[in-house]
């Protein structure tokens, strides 16, 4: 029994127990091989967060390439503290698309994959 089942404290510093818990429940090959679970095509999740009461607000769809490389940008050094300003819609677009946004879609008989810039936000 784990910590939390028996109501026993738990260290968020020790590994161990994140490396029991992901040995715990990982997949090996016979277990794909006795319950395999293919995936189901037409019950995906919906691709995109919907926010009820909320208006979408229009970014641009066309940005400008920026002046300033990736590597650049992230290993510059700051002076002093940060300018404090309001982005306005292309920097906040901008920074929305790179970060976890649409970067390519694909288009196939039956349906259309999009790709994101963050592979790893779900929604398949």
């Amino acid at each position: 029994m784990g910590a939390a089942v028996t109501g026993e404290p738990v260290n968020n510093r020790d590994p161990q127990i994140a490396r029991n818990y992901h040995e715990g429940t990982k997949h090996s090959a016979q277990s794909i091989r006795a319950d395999p679970h293919p995936l189901d095509w037409k019950n995906q999740p919906l691709p995109f967060k919907i926010y009820p009461g909320l208006n979408p607000i229009p970014f641009p769809a066309d940005l400008p390439p920026s002046e300033m490389g990736a590597l650049s940008a992230l290993s510059r050094a700051g002076t002093g503290p940060p300018p404090s300003r309001v982005p306005n819609l292309e920097t906040l677009g901008r920074l929305l698309l790179l970060s976890a946004g649409i970067t390519k879609k694909r288009s196939y008989p039956g349906g259309e994959t999009l790709f994101r810039a963050a592979a790893c936000t779900g929604a398949l």
